[in-house]
């Protein structure tokens, strides 16, 4: 299955390994929680970019649950941050996980149905999605004390060994094209784009948004350009508190279901006119039930599986 997946981020680029991406409305609901609430925008993020994505997890994985998206994990500076990582890559190979996050932080849905968990005709049935792309050696991530969050040229590969990157390759299919389903080939993609928060707000330049015009409006005041009763204010995305911007009505309204839609839609049309080459694709749903009780001292099932030698040499 091919479809869109997109990430929060800043001018910084880095592989599609070791990471959490989101569908349109994920990014939105991450956005709207983590990001714009803070002055300065938090880890410097100014874009959404989009990646066209095909996944195909294991027969490994699908012989025991019948289910196409294996779960989500968690992954942080390169690394699985999860308690469970090394036991679902050992007993599955490298498959790709997705979880759905509660409406109750934000009225973001996406225009499919994307969780299986719901009631027909229930919001929950849309609910947005997150997703994790296992990369090489993915138990070794940069150590909280070396992160740098705001910085745009992290070495996520720093703290890894050769030998764990080897044996340990990741699902990203290295040849690129269709993923086979092998534990080394569970998906592929390519770019498709990326959008920018100013243009998609509509700030003309942020730092002049968030800091300068208020600094100018002081040193006016103090001039006696502007009038001494004049309120200088610092304009502000969102505040979580007043649910508002100051100077921009963009985010106003995070449960708002209408609005949401409407800030969903805009990006939409800003990739449809800036990247008309690429096609609609619907989402898939998120249909990973639960781990089993044991389940990682399962003999391995191979059934369907396409030869690999990965599951004598892995880790």
């Amino acid at each position: 299955q091919t479809f869109y997946m997109y990430r929060a981020q800043s001018e910084a680029s880095y592989p599609l390994e070791n990471i959490n991406t989101a569908d349109l409305a994920g990014v939105f609901w991450y956005l709207h929680q983590e990001v714009v609430g803070s002055t300065p925008r938090k880890y410097s993020i100014d874009r959404i970019k989009r990646f066209k994505v095909s996944v195909k997890n294991t027969w490994e994985f699908w012989n025991a649950h019948k289910r196409q998206f294996s779960a989500f994990v968690a992954y942080d500076a390169g690394g699985c941050t999860s308690p469970l990582c090394r036991d679902i890559y050992h007993q599955y190979g490298f498959v790709v996980g997705c979880q759905v996050q509660p409406l109750a932080v934000a009225g973001y849905l996406g225009k499919h149905q994307t969780n299986w968990q719901c009631s027909p005709g229930e919001d929950t049935c849309r609910a947005p999605v997150w997703y994790s792309l296992p990369g090489p050696c993915p138990e070794k991530g940069i150590p909280n004390r070396e992160i740098d969050a705001d910085s745009t040229h992290i070495d996520v590969d720093r703290y890894k060994t050769p030998e764990c990157s080897q044996r340990m390759p990741g699902g990203l299919c290295r040849a690129g094209g269709v993923p086979t389903g092998a534990p080394d080939c569970t998906y592929s993609y390519e770019e498709a784009g990326e959008i920018l928060l100013n243009e998609l707000v509509g700030i003309a330049d942020y730092s002049d948004f968030w800091d300068k015009s208020y600094r100018d409006c002081i040193k006016d005041k103090k001039s006696g350009a502007l009038p001494p009763e004049t309120a200088c204010v610092h304009q502000k995305e969102y505040d979580s508190h007043t649910d508002r911007g100051v100077g921009t009505d963009f985010w106003d309204g995070k449960h708002d279901r209408g609005r949401c839609a409407a800030r969903l839609e805009k990006a939409r049309q800003l990739f449809r006119q800036k990247f008309p080459q690429f096609p609609e694709l619907e989402e898939p749903p998120c249909e990973f039930d639960m781990y089993y009780a044991n389940e990682f001292d399962w003999k391995v099932n191979h059934t369907h599986s396409p030869q690999s030698s990965w599951w004598s040499d892995r880790m």
